[in-house]
Formats: structure tokens, sequence, C-alpha cells
């Protein structure tokens, strides 16, 4: 898929139905391949921007995820976790949801993979801006028949780390037309806690800007890197429902 963006035209990476397999609920119901999400990676609008962008060490991108089912479950992402950025404190993230709804699964593992001391869950609409704290992993469901859109700032220089997801067949629950499923892979996970995705007031932004306007205060977008100096904007990230 091609995305034209300030002129420019952006290639999509394709992520297949058959790559999803080892982290679905029921790979078996898996019959035919078909594309599960488009992911392009480093995007910008202008030249000024791209500079900024890697003058920064950021990176933007956007997931387009199709709508549909495999089995009872809703198409995802394949979902990871980031390596560490300082000592105890792995790298963040944050999204955009920019069309469509959105089921982020966002939890964080204890000393082992397949012990979790927390699950999040975050019901996000157009417009709402979801950050990924440090120590946690994230999984991005598409729960309805429309196309989901969204974007994400986040620093460049690391490398995602599948591996967990695929030793433990996906997250710690999944999500399907019965509901809530726990993956019985784990071995102890807790009770799902559901929040409200908030913006952060050093973010400085209004849910009806897109995040990609803050290449024009880049040191806003710091916390991606150094989240040690800005525990603040994790704190303020989500409300209890």
């Amino acid at each position: 898929m091609e995305l034209e963006i300030g002129g420019r035209i952006f290639k999509s990476e394709t992520r297949f139905a058959y790559d999803l397999k080892p982290v679905l609920a029921y790979p078996e119901n898996l019959e035919e391949n078909f594309p599960a999400y488009e992911m392009f990676r480093d995007v910008y609008l202008s030249l000024k921007d791209k500079e900024t962008i890697l003058e920064k060490s950021l990176r933007y991108d956007y997931t387009f995820t199709n709508p549909g089912m495999i089995g009872k479950e809703f198409i995802k992402t394949y979902g990871h976790y980031h390596p560490e950025a300082e000592e105890g404190l792995s790298y963040p993230e944050i999204y955009e949801i920019l069309e469509g709804n959105a089921i982020f699964i966002i939890q964080k593992p204890e000393r082992r993979i397949d012990e979790i001391e927390d699950v999040i869950i975050v019901e996000a609409k157009a417009g709402d801006k979801i950050v990924i704290p440090p120590n946690y992993g994230h999984v991005m469901i598409n729960p309805t028949n429309k196309m989901l859109k969204s974007c994400n700032w986040v620093y460049r220089n690391f490398q995602s780390i599948y591996g967990p997801y695929t030793n433990m067949r996906g997250a710690a629950y999944y999500y399907t037309t019965d509901g809530w499923t726990q993956n019985p892979r784990y071995n102890r996970v807790p009770r799902l806690r559901f929040v409200k995705p908030k913006i952060p007031k050093l973010l400085g932004i209004k849910k009806k800007d897109e995040i990609y306007s803050l290449i024009k205060t880049p040191d806003k977008l710091e916390f991606l890197f150094k989240p040690s100096k800005f525990l603040e904007i994790f704190e303020e990230a989500f409300e209890e429902i």
C-alpha cells in the first residue's frame, strides 16, 4: 500500500494474517491469508520536519488495521515490548487514534514473561492519545467492522522485542466476540484494569491537536528516550473507570 503525504509517497510494510498465527487465540481457524495491517514507518510532512526527526532520534509512523476476524478473535497487532532506555525503565511510546476505534492491551510483566503484574485495557476513539508507559508491552485491536487508523511517536534507535509475545502466544488476554478470555499459557495474571486515556499536561496539546504537531516543539517528546525525567506524564496518562 502507498500513502501520499506532503507530495511524497510512503510505502507500507504489510503484516498478513499468517504473520499473526503465533499470537492468535484460534490459529486453527486461520484458513485464508489476508492483509491484517499496514505500517508506514518514518513518515514526515516536510524536509524540515525530517531533519528535526532525525536530529532528535525520533520516528513517526502510521498503522492502518483492517477489520476482520480470525475465529472469534478480532484483528490485532502482533504485540511487543521495548528495551531498556534507562536503568529500570524501558522506552515509552505515544499513539493517537486518527480514525475508527481501538482497544489497547497494555501489560507489565514481573520477573518472568509468564507472570504479569498489571494489565490495562484502554478503549480509544478518534482524537484520543494513548501513552504506553515504560516497562509495559502493548497490543492494539480493531474491534469494529471499519478501518482503524492510528499514528505514533517513538524513539528510533531501538528494536522492538516480539519474542515474549511469540513464546506466550499473545498477550495475557484475548478479546473475542465472547468478551475477554484469559490466555492459559500465563502462570499468573491480574484482573483487567479498565481506564480512559488522558492527555498529560506536559505535552501541551488538546484532543483536537494531532500528535504530529509536537514536531514543532520536539523537546516535549524527550520523554520517549529520557522517561525518568518525565514520570508525571505516565502518572497522568490514564483515568480509572
